[in-house]
């Protein structure tokens, strides 16, 4: 086998290990945080006073909803780098966005518009209240 091969291979192994850390990672955070609402919510005299939820009754968009959009976002650059049988990349507005440039950028754009259209949608319903 030849060096540049060995390499390709350790950074592939890298890759789908960096993919599937982050993955867990963020459902073992997703599922204490929403354990945590859970929790909460059930039996709101275990933790009654606490500055965490009292932000998230007044805030729900901003707390919940911009996490929410981050994982979101997340998810869709990992499907689509997963079923792509190449790396993500695109051009935009004469920018030619590759490597590892491609799934950020896209990432920002995905999430972007989640928060947009959160935004839109929770003014619309605070106006029409």
């Amino acid at each position: 086998m030849s060096p540049q091969s060995n390499h390709n291979q350790d950074k592939s192994a890298l890759k789908k290990w960096a993919t599937w850390g982050v993955v867990v990672g963020t459902a073992i955070w997703t599922t204490f945080f929403f354990g945590f609402l859970v929790i909460s919510a059930l039996f709101p005299k275990i933790i009654p006073d606490s500055w965490f939820l009292n932000m998230i009754k007044e805030q729900p968009a901003g707390t919940i909803g911009v996490a929410i959009c981050a994982i979101s976002s997340f998810s869709v650059i990992v499907v689509l780098d997963i079923f792509s049988r190449d790396s993500i990349s695109f051009k935009f507005f004469n920018f030619e966005f590759k490597g590892a440039s491609g799934p950020v950028i896209l990432w920002i754009m995905c999430f972007l518009a989640f928060v947009i259209g959160t935004g839109l949608l929770w003014e619309t319903r605070n106006t029409v209240v």
